[in-house]
């Protein structure tokens, strides 16, 4: 058993039990996975097959082009109903990383309702997952990844050492935690940070990959077209900008370009709350929402049918993006005069 940052103990004996009874598993997370997702099924999947399991990982959609260095060619799989689900029926234990609320796994989620298999979460997210058999949800860990740093410590205390577990965990920690630059950086990401470096990350490497790498020309359009839409609330405490993808894919802008706008937005000097307010060709309005660290807006997001931590969130809006940023706006600045009436 190990601490967690509030000094309460995590127990993963069932958890264990579950990985050392059986052979057959099956990894998954999010749709449009991040690096904690990826990261840490990666990291636990390696682990497995090191001690002679067979894991297959299927995910909902594909890789961002940032993430494609970590897996080896063919170690994840983009999931399909008419390829996957026999293999599914036909394994022992599904698990799902960081996905924060069931419906994330889409058409996989919906396959699996109807299958008989042992069902287990783990994630750092809050949200519904009354659908697993098994829960290790931990809200207080700053990521998934840490949590698996500390359940393949507490089976093998040599295997966060190699390098085929340690990059994967480390680049799953240093993205939820901004690069370690976010409140949720707490000692023990830092310990495991400093034991995965000590066993031969370059963090540097890594950085390059998940940051630096972001900024492609397309990129420097959606940020451009960003700029040019931004608008300023609540004296500008509150900063918004909305961006049709639809509109700038014509000069080289690429999908993986619309992500973590508003990460940009919430970095402007003085801004407390940011919100990136974007729309895909054919789909639904994507709202994310990011603060500094004093205003929670998951409540926003959540009264919208979305979800995640106090200080970063999304939901998906029907309609226009001028219809979702005028109902999107209009609660925000509800709930930061909120806070501002109870400080």
């Amino acid at each position: 058993m190990s601490l967690d940052r509030t000094g309460e103990l995590r127990n993963w004996e069932v958890l264990r039990t579950l990985l050392v009874d059986n052979d057959k598993f099956v990894f998954s997370t999010h749709l449009q996975p991040d690096a904690d997702g990826v990261g840490s099924e990666l990291a636990l999947a390696r682990y497995l097959t090191s001690i002679g399991k067979t894991v297959h990982i299927l995910n909902p959609s594909p890789l961002r082009v940032n993430l494609e260095f970590l897996p080896t060619p063919g170690e994840i799989h983009v999931y399909d109903t008419a390829q996957h689900a026999e293999l599914i029926a036909d394994s022992d234990i599904f698990i799902a990383f960081d996905i924060g609320h069931y419906d994330r796994l889409m058409e996989l989620g919906k396959n699996l309702q109807s299958m008989d298999i042992t069902k287990v979460s783990i994630d750092h997210h809050p949200g519904d997952k009354s659908q697993f058999d098994v829960q290790y949800d931990f809200p207080t860990a700053s990521s998934t990844g840490v949590l698996i740093y500390d359940l393949i410590n507490s089976m093998d205390e040599q295997a966060n050492s190699r390098t085929e577990i340690a990059i994967p965990i480390y680049s799953a920690m240093m993205s939820d935690t901004g690069n370690f630059r976010f409140n949720n950086t707490d000692p023990e990401t830092l310990l495991a940070a400093a034991s995965l470096v000590s066993a031969g990350v370059k963090p540097y490497e890594l950085y390059v990959y998940l940051y630096e790498d972001l900024n492609t020309p397309g990129r420097l359009q959606v940020i451009q077209k960003l700029l040019s839409e931004l608008k300023y609330e609540c004296e500008g405490r509150l900063a918004w900008s909305i961006i049709d993808f639809d509109d700038i894919a014509s000069l080289g802008a690429a999908p993986d370009d619309m992500n973590s706008l508003s990460d940009f937005i919430r970095s402007i000097k003085g801004v407390e709350v940011g919100i990136s307010i974007t729309k895909m060709s054919g789909q639904k309005v994507d709202v994310s929402f990011r603060s500094k660290g004093k205003i929670p807006i998951n409540t926003v997001a959540q009264s919208f049918g979305g979800g995640g931590h106090a200080f970063a969130a999304g939901c998906h809006v029907e309609g226009t993006l001028e219809e979702a940023a005028v109902s999107i706006v209009k609660k925000t600045i509800e709930t930061i005069n909120l806070w501002d009436e109870n400080v």
